[in-house]
């Protein structure tokens, strides 16, 4: 299991952790995992406990406006590697950073095991230039449009279709007919263009160039040229288009990713215009 792998793994477990699928965890956690959650529980053991846990907080964290900050292996040796997720950059306004604690039993390096979890999330949240204590929001009753159990259905090139969660999109990238779907740990291309998979997607998805496409809850910081994603990739942005993509993230990072019935009607994120006015800009994908 290579550093980057395992900075990987500790991102999905942490976005699905938070987005209500701690079943995408599976395949990773070790039976005698201990964790601790955010919201009223000291440490706690087992798979079983731990699927429970997150799904019934799955309410609980969608009130938030979470964002994720880049993995840091913090320690590692031959057995262990120790991972921290901490808060994202300045970039992030109005938004959550969960701190994420992962250790790793990594003597198998081809089977890494999740053997504790330790999520906390800051009392005080920013909303609207005011700072807010988390747990009045959490009192809030919830009045979102309840869809963050719905999955996609998208079938890939070979025929084989995929159930996928769009909080588990990093990014998306047009060639030609076809859209390669960026998640945080595999790729596969499906037959669609760029625009049509869009209107499936959330309006947190902010169309940066006419080829690409970036969840924005999990971009991490923007400089001048580059877009970093939670996972560690970088997004490039032409010069000339900087200005506008750095609007339209910093909107989308506001937004609820399911929508608030209360809201107003939301920016489009991924206008036509947009695609327009970026015509023949560069835009690559670095891996």
């Amino acid at each position: 299991m290579t550093v980057h792998g395992v900075l990987d793994l500790s991102t999905l477990v942490l976005v699905s952790c938070t987005s209500g699928i701690p079943e995408q965890c599976a395949p990773f956690l070790s039976e005698g995992l201990t964790f601790i959650g955010p919201f009223g529980i000291a440490t706690a053991a087992g798979v079983h406990t731990f699927m429970d846990y997150f799904a019934k907080m799955a309410p609980l964290f969608t009130k938030l406006d979470l964002s994720f900050g880049c993995p840091t292996l913090v320690f590692q040796n031959n057995d262990a590697s120790v991972v921290f997720i901490g808060s994202g950059s300045g970039e992030r306004r109005s938004t959550v950073s969960p701190r994420a604690t992962l250790v790793w039993c990594t003597s198998m390096p081809e089977r890494p095991q999740l053997v504790h979890l330790h999520i906390s999330i800051p009392p005080i949240e920013k909303r609207h230039n005011t700072l807010t204590p988390i747990s009045s929001i959490l009192d809030l009753p919830d009045t979102r449009i309840h869809e963050r159990a719905s999955l996609l259905y998208i079938r890939d090139t070979d025929g084989v279709s995929h159930a996928v969660h769009p909080g588990a999109i990093v990014y998306l990238e047009a060639a030609h007919q076809y859209v390669d779907i960026h998640l945080l740990r595999e790729t596969f291309r499906t037959r669609s263009s760029l625009s049509s998979l869009l209107e499936k997607l959330p309006a947190t998805f902010v169309r940066v160039h006419r080829s690409f496409a970036v969840n924005a809850k999990l971009v991490t910081s923007m400089s001048t040229t580059k877009i970093l994603m939670s996972n560690g990739e970088q997004i490039f942005v032409p010069v000339k288009r900087r200005t506008a993509v750095r609007k339209q993230l910093r909107e989308a990072m506001e937004l609820s990713p399911y929508g608030d019935a209360s809201a107003s009607p939301a920016p489009a994120a991924h206008s036509p215009q947009e695609e327009e006015s970026a015509t023949g800009e560069a835009l690559s994908s670095s891996h």
